[in-house]
């Protein structure tokens, strides 16, 4: 697999998440703290529903876009203003998508056309825990040179340089594990990643598909099947998420507060599909168990 160099400012994780849309402020504050393009630099590797969905800076490289799964590290500039010269993540499998917008937010918000332009599995990017120093040599070597334009394709012994680094920074149970997903798909000749975005942008389209159906007697699956991606995911209902996200017309369950934006799958205020007793605990996958929320009150059950 083909590992690419994305070179950004400031410090990815000075922003708030790519998911979310900035202030006019914030905005403001995050482009005059970057030489380069403001907001869409500031991308920080949150998930949406295991999906990362990234910002290319302009003019990077064609070979990207050729339809096959890669792997992007991403380290600051050297010549940032803060968080210089940093290696701050990893992703593989990543595919690019082409340039799509984000949608929803505030007239003002529109105006600044934010775009995203590949997608990856959560399960695969990793944000360093603690960055690593001295990315402009360990992606160059000592006599190397940067090309112009943001991205850089890098070959042994470069890469290995900088996975060493990343391996000897890395030092939680979690992101070791995490990152030997990552080594291994990198080192899969066959390329047979994680087809995990390929499953839930399909299960999007199927549920998008059954909220045109008659949802009234949705049973679901007492006992959900398993399918084998690269490791195992749930086989959910479309129905039963079609059925609740039908039933809540755009409001969440907890807080009673309309969804953020307006979902182009649905039409209502978007919601997310929440198990009260989760498939991997042994719980079902019907229409008693699910409930939709926001994901600030989603999020909320996970983590809070």
């Amino acid at each position: 697999m083909k590992v690419f160099v994305v070179r950004l400012n400031p410090d990815t994780r000075s922003g708030i998440p790519y998911s979310e849309y900035p202030t006019l402020e914030e905005y403001k504050n995050i482009h005059d703290s970057s030489p380069m393009n403001g907001f869409h630099e500031a991308i920080n590797f949150r998930s949406e529903q295991g999906v990362i969905r990234g910002y290319l800076p302009p003019k990077h490289l064609s070979s990207m876009r050729d339809g096959k799964p890669f792997t992007l590290v991403t380290i600051t500039a050297k010549t940032a203003k803060e968080g210089e010269d940093l290696v701050v993540g990893i992703q593989s499998g990543c595919r690019y998508v082409g340039e799509t917008s984000r949608i929803g937010g505030n007239e003002n918000i529109k105006s600044l056309e934010l775009v995203w332009h590949y997608t990856c599995p959560e399960s695969l990017s990793l944000l360093l825990e603690s960055p690593v120093h001295g990315a402009r040599e360990l992606v160059l070597g000592n006599s190397g040179t940067w090309v112009r334009g943001p991205t850089f394709e890098i070959k042994k012994p470069a890469t290995n340089r900088v996975l060493n680094a990343i391996k000897s920074s890395t030092k939680s149970k979690k992101s070791r594990n995490k990152l030997n997903k990552i080594l291994g798909a990198i080192n899969d000749k066959n390329n047979s990643i994680s087809e995990e975005l390929e499953v839930e942008s399909s299960f999007e389209d199927e549920v998008k598909e059954a909220l045109a159906t008659n949802l009234d007697n949705v049973s679901g699956n007492t006992s959900p099947s398993q399918k084998e991606v690269r490791s195992y995911q749930y086989v959910r209902d479309p129905k039963v998420v079609a059925h609740i996200l039908k039933k809540a017309k755009g409001i969440c369950y907890d807080c009673n507060n309309n969804g953020p934006f307006i979902s182009k799958t649905t039409g209502y205020h978007y919601l997310e599909a929440h198990h009260i007793q989760m498939l991997k605990d042994g719980g079902p996958d019907t229409i008693d168990n699910v409930v939709a929320l926001c994901p600030n009150c989603h999020r909320k059950r996970h983590y809070g």
